[in-house]
Formats: C-alpha cells, structure tokens, sequence
C-alpha cells in the first residue's frame, strides 16, 4: 500500500476496493498525530483503563502491547493500539509534565533544550512583563550565575562586562518599594562610586575610589564593627609608604582627632570601664627576623578606684622596649595626681609643677659619671642637699664632695 512520505498516509488506489477503509485509516492517523499531545513518556506498559484517543509514548524498553515500540506514539484507537514512528522534527506537549518535546531524529527531548541560539530579541520578561523601559525583566526568587568549567570546555572563570558610553552611567541600583537606596558602578564619570540614598531622592556620596591613583575617600565615617567577639582590623600595607596624613579644613578651631573608644558589656549594652582597662593604645612593631613583635605602646589606662559618671581618672602611659629586649617596660607615666613619673611610682615633676630629683643617702650614691646629673641627698655632714656630679664625685653647690 502506498504512503505519503512524511506522515505515512495511506493512500487510495486506482479501481480500489472499499475506499472507505483506507481514508479512515488516514483519517485515524490524522487524528492521532496532528496536534499531537501525549499523557505520558515514561511507561514501558501500557497503564490499563485506556479512553478512545489516548495517547503514550513508550519509554526504553517498552513490553507487552508496546514492545519494541519505543518512542513511538503509541495511540488507542476503536479499541486498539496503533503505532506511528515519529520523523525528525515533530513537537509533543507531555501532558503530565507540561513540557513541549521535539523529535531531534534519535529521540524526544524537551524543547527548551533543544533551543540552542536566541538572537536579537525587542523584549524578555521572565515571571513578568518586559517593556520599553525595562526590555530584560524577571521577577524570581533568586538567580546563579555560574562559570562553564574547564571540563566543559570552558575555563573556569566568570566575568560580568557592563559597559558604558563616555560620561555616562553604568551601575547597579539596589531599590527598596522600587525606591533607590544604593547605587554602586561608574556615575558620571569612571571614578568607582557608592552612593547611599534614603528615599530614593536626595543621595549621598558615601565612597569614591580614584581611578588614577585608588585612593579612597570617605564621605563620613568609617565604622568596623564584630559583634559577638573577634577583633576589628584596619591594616596598610606598602612597600613605599611615607606618611600617614589627617587633614581637616573647617572654618574654625576644631583639629583632627584620633577617637577610640571603650567599654565593658556588648556593643549593643555596653557597660562602665573598670580601674586598670586600657581606654586605648598606639602599637608599634618590628621585624625582628621571624615575625612582626610589639616594640613599643602609648596607651590611656583607667586609673580610677571606682568609674562611673563623673569619675573616670586616667593616665598615659609610655612603654618602649629596652635596648637587647622585645619586651615593653613602662618608663613613664601622666596622670593628674602624681604628674609625671618616670620609671614606675617615681614623680619627676608634680601636680603642683615642682621638679622631683631623686632622693639617695650617702650610703647609696650612684655612679658620678657621666658629668651633669643633678640628684637629691638626704643625709651626711651637709644633709638634704642638690648634689651634681662632675664625672669623678658627686659634689654640693659649693663645689665640696658630698660625704
């Protein structure tokens, strides 16, 4: 019997007997296969309980009824199955998947997958609406973007371009309500912008990183905060850098400052210092051939009995490390009470402005050398004097050997 060549319709013969026969066959295969749209594609049996027209495709290795059919459109028909191998090309809607399949010749795959080139689109709207003013749009939950890998003939790497025309913008705008509240990228110039909205109108410039030199300006503050523990670190690293500088200009007296600040308690209840807690510290390091080691510290230590409102004495404290040692000693201290003591609970000059010399009996006289020193004697034949030494002795004003 002869066929048509694409849909394998039988056709009628010259002087055919029963004509009737064969155009309702080819109609039953028009019926079958046009507009064609399956219930399922992963049976290998038939499920039972088949309506007149319903439709399967075999899955591998298919038995009974549908063996050696697989793929096929398998269709009941006045109450038996008919076959119709599919040709390269047919489109299937899989009813229980709703999924669009296409026959690309060896099997059905879905046909998104087979969809490999989208080219010069006006509008996509994914989950929404495309228009005009927004031709790519989504609305979704979450979005990957990730790298082809090298065993995928890629290599690993992922870089997003966005390009811009000379002054112009190209950014990302983070909105809140469709309201603009940061806005990150290249904004009217090809400095690196972050600027801070919070309305969506007026807006800050919050950083500015130069394009020439990567210096980074601060619009305000720079706040590092761990809360929960852990330590806040502001590091500069350079192989040439010269100076550290704070400038200020302003239409009156007001400085720089370095601020830190302390408490007891969390960040977000923070509590009363206690006597001995260091308000604050300048730390210098050297190498000492293995590592980085604390060479020397400035720090403001709480000194008051009992802090709290209205009470919180202190004093600054110098601890350099000595010659032969990486080991900070305290050589001096400032405080209200006692002035400045050198070397531990030793005043130099009080609270009241009167220079302190070290006190020494006879008994117990330092080295005269070096020349100059000026000390303080406490007894002997011409007590409670000054006494300098000029190399050799210690001797009074009037030029005697302190004895």
């Amino acid at each position: 019997m002869s066929e048509t060549a694409l849909l394998s319709l039988p056709l009628l013969a010259a002087e055919q007997a029963q004509k009737h026969v064969t155009h309702n066959e080819a109609l039953r295969a028009l019926d079958a296969i046009v507009q064609l749209s399956v219930k399922d594609r992963d049976l290998t049996a038939p499920p039972g309980g088949e309506a007149d027209g319903d439709r399967y495709i075999p899955a591998a290795t298919a038995t009974g009824a549908w063996a050696g059919r697989d793929g096929e459109i398998a269709a009941w028909q006045d109450g038996a199955w008919a076959f119709h191998p599919p040709h390269e090309g047919w489109r299937v809607w899989i009813e229980d998947e709703d999924v669009l399949a296409v026959f690309d010749g060896a099997a059905w795959i879905d046909l998104n997958g087979a969809i490999s080139a989208l080219q010069n689109l006006a509008l996509l709207g994914i989950g929404t609406t495309a228009d005009a003013t927004n031709p790519f749009s989504a609305k979704l939950n979450k979005a990957l973007w990730t790298a082809k890998m090298a065993a995928e003939g890629g290599d690993g790497d992922l870089r997003y371009t966005m390009n811009k025309e000379a002054a112009d913008v190209v950014s990302l705008l983070l909105q809140t309500g469709f309201s603009g509240r940061v806005e990150i990228g290249l904004i009217g110039d090809d400095d690196f912008l972050i600027k801070v909205s919070p309305d969506g109108s007026a807006w800050v410039e919050a950083v500015r990183i130069d394009k020439d030199d990567g210096a980074i300006l601060l619009a305000a503050n720079l706040t590092m905060s761990v809360p929960g523990g852990g330590n806040a670190v502001l590091t500069a690293e350079s192989e040439n850098f010269a100076n550290n500088q704070v400038i200020l200009a302003s239409a009156n007296a007001n400085a720089p400052a370095y601020n830190t600040f302390k408490a007891r308690g969390t960040l977000a209840s923070p509590t009363v210092v206690q006597s001995g807690d260091i308000l604050g510290r300048y730390r210098w390091r050297g190498h000492n051939g293995s590592a980085y080691v604390v060479c020397a510290d400035i720090e403001c230590a709480v000194i008051e009995p009992t802090p709290g409102v209205g009470a919180l004495g202190n004093a600054i404290v110098f601890k350099p490390a000595p010659v032969g040692s990486q080991s900070q000693t305290e050589i001096m201290r400032l405080d209200h009470t006692n002035g400045l003591q050198m070397f531990g609970a030793n005043p130099v000059i009080d609270a009241n402005r009167h220079p302190r010399l070290r006190s020494y009996t006879v008994a117990t006289l330092p080295s005269a050398s070096p020349a100059g020193m000026l000390i303080y004697v406490s007894n002997g034949l011409n007590s409670k004097r000054l006494a300098v030494s000029d190399g050799t002795n210690w001797r009074f004003p009037d030029g005697n050997i302190v004895t």
